[in-house]
């Protein structure tokens, strides 16, 4: 189940897949920067890290969505990143579309 938080960019709480639930003793870090960090295979990756600039390309784009999948229980558009390319970004932005498309469905 997706957890509820406070977005970077949203400022309000917004529910986003793949984030840990507070005190359930899974890492801190979002999904999108876990998924970051095995597929660079850098633990230097951080919040504002570019996809393309730390050695990210269009062949990994799969496997990022893969294992983010893995994660988050969702797998977003592979066009996502190219609209957004750092975890923060993308963090944001997964939560608005996974709200949207979860309101769709519900109709």
């Amino acid at each position: 189940m997706p957890a509820q938080h406070r977005s970077h960019y949203l400022g309000d709480l917004v529910f986003t897949p793949g984030t840990p639930q507070p005190d359930s003793g899974e890492s801190s870090d979002s999904a999108w920067l876990q998924a970051f960090r095995e597929v660079l295979e850098s633990a230097d990756i951080d919040e504002d890290t570019n996809f393309f600039q730390a050695g990210g390309h269009s062949l990994l784009i799969p496997k990022l969505l893969s294992r983010y999948a893995s994660l988050s229980g969702w797998r977003p558009p592979a066009s996502l990143l190219f609209k957004f390319s750092s975890p923060r970004e993308l963090e944001a932005e997964s939560a608005l579309l996974y709200e949207r498309t979860a309101q769709q469905g519900s109709r």
